[in-house]
């Protein structure tokens, strides 16, 4: 969705459904996602845009062991900075696009990884048993 930046000097605050189905294709670890609901409200300063978003974005993750699927929730608790100067996060245009921040935030607060309760249990390699002249020499440090 994208929003002119003078529609917002006369609407400063709007409720959006966000639904990234489209998005998550392509990132695999991303099974399902619910349609979003963010509340942003926007602030002026003067030659700055503020744009703060608020929200929960439910989803399923794949356990980055087992790929069991896992529920995950975002609190989305954002502030975006529009300008010309330095310090701003965007530089400010006639139309932001609002749907991609709010992706793009979702995605930059996603965890890297999450594991199912039975990832423990998982193991890759085999455990290596020792050359046999030192087989006693393991059995001791096993017992410590």
């Amino acid at each position: 969705m994208k929003i002119l930046v003078n529609d917002l000097k006369t609407n400063p605050s709007m409720d959006l459904v966000c639904d990234f189905q489209n998005e998550i294709k392509n990132i695999d670890d991303i099974i399902n996602i619910n349609p979003a609901s963010i509340h942003v409200d926007a602030y002026f300063n003067e030659d700055e845009l503020i744009l703060s978003m608020t929200g929960q974005i439910s989803m399923v993750l794949a356990c980055a062991k087992t790929l069991k699927p896992i529920p995950y929730q975002i609190d989305l608790n954002a502030s975006i900075v529009f300008g010309q100067d330095e310090d701003a996060d965007y530089v400010l245009t006639d139309k932001i696009d609002l749907h991609a921040l709010i992706f793009g935030e979702m995605i930059a607060e996603k965890p890297i990884a999450v594991y199912h309760p039975d990832a423990s249990d998982v193991s890759f390699e085999k455990e290596k048993s020792p050359h046999p002249a030192f087989a006693d020499l393991d059995k001791l440090f096993k017992k410590s």
